[in-house]
């Protein structure tokens, strides 16, 4: 699984689509190519290749490294948009990001998901806990007998 990186467009806490045309004209200028099937766009700069896959009307590529995101930042100014990760941070850099205010309502609602799958998981940190304690307890009591039943 990859780190999801899109560029989006967004106003008083709601996405604003992208248009694929509109995308294909400000990529054109900063010398992205088009492809129509799945609609992508590729910057090529020597063995460098950056790809961008155009769905629900925003930008978005996995895993990108520092040139992409520079590349990425540079495509959202020319579109008004911005560039934002998975756990909806914003980009002004490579290096620096900021917490949006329209995704801070996504932020939230985001980790009070994570905190109800921690709990509900069986496997979660405190519930590991148990278990591990619980084994060594009957550990213990099996190795308790065994020494009893052998002394007989």
């Amino acid at each position: 699984m990859g780190y999801h990186v899109s560029i989006l467009r967004s106003a008083n806490s709601k996405q604003l689509v992208i248009g694929l045309d509109e995308a294909r004209q400000a990529a054109s200028t900063h010398g992205w190519s088009f492809k129509e099937q799945p609609p992508s766009f590729e910057h090529k700069d020597g063995d460098r290749v950056c790809t961008l896959w155009y769905s629900d009307g925003e930008l978005w590529t996995k895993s990108p490294e520092e040139h992409e995101i520079n590349l990425m930042l540079t495509l959202a100014s020319s579109l008004g948009a911005r560039v934002r990760g998975d756990e909806y941070e914003t980009y002004t850099s490579p290096e620096e990001t900021y917490s949006h205010p329209d995704d801070v309502a996504l932020q939230k609602e985001a980790e009070a998901e994570s905190v109800e799958l921690l709990r509900r998981d069986p496997l979660s940190p405190s519930k590991m806990r148990y278990y591990i304690i619980g084994f060594f307890v009957v550990l213990g009591v099996l190795a308790y007998s065994l020494g009893k039943w052998f002394e007989r």
